[in-house]
């Protein structure tokens, strides 16, 4: 399985730029000073990457699924769908070697709900709803087979795209990062802990403050380049905060902080707008 901290090229959808300024200059600034690659993908319909972009679990293998979330269907069908297959006619040049292990899950996924930790999958289990054709097990089953790796259910929440990278954050060595979702909901906390330290060593973030605040999830979905962490930034208190406890968490890797709030105000962080893979 390729994690992030195999990472080494990131890509970013050709409509950032419009949509997210500030943000989209200062990560160009933060990649650029590090000398790490990055583009831009052309033909994208929205600036989340992660959600429609394949998975890489190895070096020249993609898994490609359905992206058909119920959150982009309206009366008349599905809309802002990027196709991916065009988004890889346009970059196939770059990415072409990535394909020749390419394989199809015939399901419908959302990037955004695949976090990979190690020879794990962390999904919520929306993935259910959105593919009430088949049961459960055969779900797993398919999911399994096609990421390589075991898959751990985290229970759905209720919010609207059910994603499991605003949860979870791999830290390698056998560890996780969760967010701090006791400060909102200690029922759904108990059970993302429970169902997490089954298999990992979980580090809850936590923030020392008077009022806590909703858009403090983003803090967990940040973008990792190998030992490079752009953590998302608010311009609140809880930044500094955030900041630490990640790099204290992940001591071998470098955390700078991003200004965020672009993105975030839109629903998304810096893991939802990017898509990092090994080239």
């Amino acid at each position: 399985m390729i994690t992030d901290f195999q990472a080494n090229t990131v890509y970013f959808s050709g409509i950032l730029p419009e949509k997210c300024p500030v943000l989209n200059k200062r990560i160009a600034e933060a990649l650029s000073e590090r000398g790490i690659p990055f583009a831009y993908l052309s033909g994208t319909r929205d600036i989340w990457c992660r959600d429609f972009m394949p998975v890489q679990t190895a070096d020249d293998r993609l898994v490609f699924y359905n992206y058909a979330p119920d959150y982009l269907q309206d009366k008349t069908g599905l809309r802002l769908q990027t196709d991916v297959v065009k988004v890889f006619q346009t970059e196939a040049n770059k990415l072409q070697h990535l394909m020749p292990k390419g394989i199809r899950c015939d399901l419908v996924v959302d990037g955004g709900n695949v976090v990979k930790c190690g020879d794990t999958v962390v999904m919520t289990d929306k993935v259910f709803e959105e593919n009430r054709d088949k049961a459960p097990d055969e779900v797993e089953r398919i999911l399994r087979e096609a990421f390589g790796a075991n898959i751990l259910f985290l229970p759905w929440d209720g919010e609207r795209c059910g994603h499991s990278d605003g949860i979870v954050h791999y830290a390698g060595d056998g560890k996780v990062l969760l967010t701090n979702y006791d400060d909102f909901s200690t029922y759904y906390y108990r059970r993302y802990h429970k169902a997490l330290r089954k298999k990992f060593d979980v580090i809850t973030l936590k923030y020392n403050v008077k009022r806590h605040r909703e858009r403090s999830w983003c803090y967990v979905n940040f973008l990792q380049l190998g030992r490079l962490l752009l953590v998302p930034q608010l311009g609140t208190e809880e930044d500094s905060q955030a900041l630490e406890q990640i790099a204290r968490a992940m001591p071998d890797c470098e955390a700078v902080g991003i200004p965020a709030l672009e993105a975030v105000m839109r629903g998304g962080a810096l893991n939802c707008i990017s898509w990092n893979i090994k080239i």
